[in-house]
């Protein structure tokens, strides 16, 4: 079937619809099929992956994501698309698999994973999450539509899309889940007496596929259990079922049902193969593959209005709002909802929209310049944004991405992501009249900034106004973007009003496919601010290499510095001359730069070794002198 215009029909193509042709409708990916319908996930960099699946096998087991191809809350064809997620799960051995004996109910607090085989029945291979509203009024049903792949296709499949308040997640080096909620690890739907909604909780859709189809879902929410006995809720009904941490729990998943009865959800399972999308597939025999094998794609939809989970349902309900923010997906033993928990993917954001950001190019007036430009630095296509003061003044329009002012004062900006929908957040900018209107000093200003690649080097250029109040610029360097070391110093060009920059950075040995750039820039006036960062694509695959530290290793902890070429799980050993093994270290490590610690050296015999370190496929072994001392 269809449902707000989105093909529900166990596979993945628009303009394609049980298994022909169809002109309209909407999907999960494109596969070139004409018509008036979209496609919602982000294909960049499908065909690369795809192809290095053969290339090099080890990253078949890697994990990766793509977000929705549009803005958060586009509205597209009329209707208006929340959010959409793929995420491509790690497999076989898999560093996201639960410990045994884990269930639901539990607090996240008592769940921890193992790097372990997962059966390949509960084995997810990847996720799909798409939420779009059938119309753009409130009065349009909002539709949440979920799809799960699963590397076996014998015997039932049982998952949860567990949906969370909290900014839940999960720590790789621990193994252990964090930021859940308060109540045994999850969020409390609570109500006023009237049963109207006052709290907003976690939320969990469970399933359950049988060789011939789906055999049901079930929706569950958590409450104290008090609640199945003294509220009625005005939005949904209960179903009597409630699953906790045993069976004196007090808090715990209760069912509900819709108010006037009936199915709120729809599913299907592949019956043949059918196409996998751009980003390929494994097979149940872990072979690329361009399709799915017979059952083993998975799709369903939930009304979320019918079953009253529509934020226009809630007394403080707004229309751009969803009722949870974080997403888990696993999979369970059985078809008992408290049976233990086996594979998961880790938690991922869904609907989420940066914190707004504003700025001014001429944050301080004096006598002689009295104008100065806002704006946002984060805008969203889809968002309006406002601007007010109490005490300055706007010189023409008062909503845009930008405004311009000519007195100090206050000024607030707030954006709106959908209109007739509440504010979303806000940002505070504060205009000054330099004292004593002394404008001696001003601060420079960064009119463009630009970074490219060229032969192996990075090719960085830029322009500041101002420029004779500028004291020195410094690049940085990130190959994560986040974390960012000093390149070199550059001191401002002396007596020159504008002025045009270029630096070229030498990349050929830079281990990362994406190199991010930003400036320091340090203004006479003692003012450091930071340039929007640049991102220079290497294009170069990173080198298999590895460097002990000390070598010859003495003390009591040996140094090892890898350049891993993917995301794996390391293997280290050090072997005598004779081959025999006589230490193993095992470490995830991350495509890039790693540092690894080995601890106990000082019980080694001195002698010559030989370190090998395995990381997927890749072997890589060296020379290692162990001394005494």
């Amino acid at each position: 079937m269809v449902r707000a215009n989105f093909g529900l029909d166990a596979d993945l193509r628009h303009n394609f619809f049980n298994g022909a042709l169809f002109s309209g409708n909407d999907d999960w990916f494109s596969n070139a099929d004409a018509g008036t319908g979209v496609f919602v996930i982000d294909t960049t960099g499908a065909a690369g992956i795809f192809s290095r699946y053969t290339s090099n096998p080890s990253s078949r087991f890697a994990s990766f994501a793509r977000g929705m191809r549009y803005p958060v809350l586009s509205t597209i064809n009329n209707r208006i698309f929340y959010d959409a997620t793929f995420v491509r799960d790690h497999r076989a051995t898999d560093s996201t698999g639960f410990a045994g004996g884990l269930k639901n109910g539990m607090s996240p607090q008592l769940w921890s994973s193992v790097v372990s085989p997962v059966p390949s029945k509960n084995d997810i291979t990847e996720v799909f999450l798409h939420v779009r509203r059938d119309g753009t009024t409130s009065a349009d049903s909002l539709f949440f539509f979920g799809g799960v792949g699963i590397l076996g296709t014998t015997g039932d499949r049982y998952f949860d899309f567990e949906l969370y308040q909290t900014d839940i997640t999960y720590n790789r080096s621990t193994g252990k889940f964090t930021n859940y909620g308060p109540d045994f690890g999850h969020s409390t739907w609570r109500f006023n007496g009237s049963g109207q909604i006052t709290q907003l909780g976690d939320i969990i859709f469970t399933a359950e596929y049988g060789n011939t189809g789906l055999n049901f879902i079930e929706a569950r929410i958590w409450v104290e259990k008090t609640a199945l006995t003294t509220v009625n809720p005005q939005a949904f009904s209960w179903t009597g079922t409630f699953d906790g941490d045993g069976n004196n729990a007090t808090y715990g998943y209760a069912g509900i049902v819709p108010k006037s009865g009936g199915n709120f959800y729809q599913g299907l399972q592949n019956a043949a193969s059918v196409w996998s999308g751009p980003f390929g597939n494994l097979n149940s025999s872990s072979v690329p593959v361009t399709t799915y094998d017979p059952i083993q794609f998975m799709e369903f939809s939930v009304n979320l209005s019918r079953l009253g989970l529509d934020p226009m349902t809630f007394t403080n309900g707004s229309m751009c709002n969803l009722a949870f923010g974080k997403v888990l997906v696993k999979t369970r033993t059985s078809t008992s909802f408290t049976s233990s928990i086996s594979d998961f993917v880790a938690p991922f954001s869904f609907r989420s929209v940066a914190s707004i950001d504003a700025t001014a190019d001429f944050p301080v007036l004096c006598s002689q310049q009295f104008i100065s430009n806002l704006s946002v630095r984060n805008p969203l296509s889809t968002s309006t944004y406002s601007w007010s003061t109490a005490n300055g003044h706007i010189v023409g329009s008062t909503t845009g991405t930008s405004i311009t002012v000519d007195k100090p004062g206050s000024y607030i900006v707030t954006q709106q992501l959908l209109s007739g929908c509440g504010e979303n957040g806000r940002d505070t900018i504060n205009i000054i009249i330099a004292p004593g209107g002394n404008c001696a000093v001003l601060n420079s200003s960064l009119l463009s900034f630009t970074a490219s690649n060229r032969e192996q080097s990075a090719e960085l250029n830029w322009k500041l106004s101002n420029n004779h109040y500028a004291e020195t610029i410094t690049i940085e360097r990130s190959l994560n973007g986040q974390h960012f070391a000093a390149v070199t110093n550059i001191a401002a060009k002396p007596n020159s009003e504008t002025a045009d920059y270029a630096f070229t950075d030498v990349i050929a040995n830079v281990n990362s496919n994406n190199i991010y750039y930003r400036l320091k820039i340090a203004d006479k006036n003692g003012r450091v601010w930071y340039s929007e960062i640049q991102l220079v694509k290497n294009n170069k695959a990173i080198v298999f290499q590895a460097s002990v530290n000390p070598n010859p290793v003495t003390g009591n902890r040996m140094f090892i510095t890898l350049s891993a070429p993917q995301n794996n799980n390391a293997i280290i050993q050090l072997l005598n001359t004779s081959g025999a093994v006589m230490h193993t270290h095992k470490q995830t490590v991350i495509k890039g730069s790693n540092s690894i610690h080995i601890n106990g050296t000082s019980t080694w015999q001195p002698g010559v070794y030989i370190l090998r370190i395995t990381v997927g496929s890749e072997i890589l072994q060296q020379k290692v002198i162990v001394t005494a001392g």
